[in-house]
């Protein structure tokens, strides 16, 4: 069964050969980048597509990697947030995004509700929320991860993290767990979530997505209940 990892990089060319070691674990379809940092001239890793959002994203803060041969069509996001999404068919049909939401930042439920309703079910939203909470394995609670718990239960969407640690601090060595993966509810029961072991050179581990071969390969748009 393809393989879907979401990795915030801290620098795609600093950190480029970790990413062709991580890519040729096998089947490795789809890599949800954050933080990217892409420089002038920069490449994607041979037999990969960068996706990055459509009008770009200043310096690559949210791309998609999608394997050479895998059908896909971009969504055209209308959104601030810096996000990357594409319908994507594996052995199913899924929709992926890329998200990146900086430290301290304020964002709204209303933010996150104009780029949800943009995202075909089944979909699976990966990225770097800096949002912490004990509901997805954080030592504290802000007030990012307050508002994404309310948004979750108000629209019946599911944080597939196990608990995990996902970022390990440079400087405090201290550990949080702010990467996630966010799923709609169809998805969600036939989808395995687990972290690196190891952190490939960075501060945030890989995060590694498998899936069954039940759940349903049909994409429908339905509304949200913002």
């Amino acid at each position: 069964m393809d393989t879907v990892v979401q990795w915030n990089i801290g620098g795609l060319r600093s950190n480029f050969e970790e990413l062709k070691l991580l890519l040729n674990r096998s089947p490795l379809a789809v890599v949800a980048l954050q933080e990217c940092r892409l420089g002038e001239g920069q490449v994607p890793p041979r037999g990969y597509t960068l996706l990055l959002p459509q009008g770009g994203s200043p310096g690559g803060k949210a791309a998609l990697l999608i394997r050479n041969g895998t059908r896909f069509s971009e969504i055209d996001l209308k959104t601030g947030l810096h996000a990357a999404a594409a319908t994507i068919s594996l052995e199913k049909t899924l929709t992926v995004c890329s998200l990146y939401l900086p430290p301290n930042s304020s964002v709204s439920k209303l933010s996150l509700a104009e780029l949800f309703e943009h995202l075909p079910k089944p979909f699976l939203v990966l990225g770097d929320f800096n949002a912490h909470s004990p509901a997805w394995g954080d030592s504290r609670w802000d007030g990012q991860g307050r508002m994404l718990e309310v948004f979750t239960a108000e629209n019946d969407l599911i944080i597939l993290n196990s608990g995990e640690q996902t970022f390990v601090h440079s400087a405090y060595h201290s550990t949080s767990a702010i990467d996630l993966a966010v799923a709609s509810p169809s998805i969600a029961a036939e989808c395995s979530w687990a972290a690196h072991s190891d952190l490939c050179g960075n501060d945030h581990f890989p995060i590694f997505l498998n899936f069954t071969s039940n759940f349903s390969s049909n994409v429908n748009t339905t509304s949200f209940n913002f």
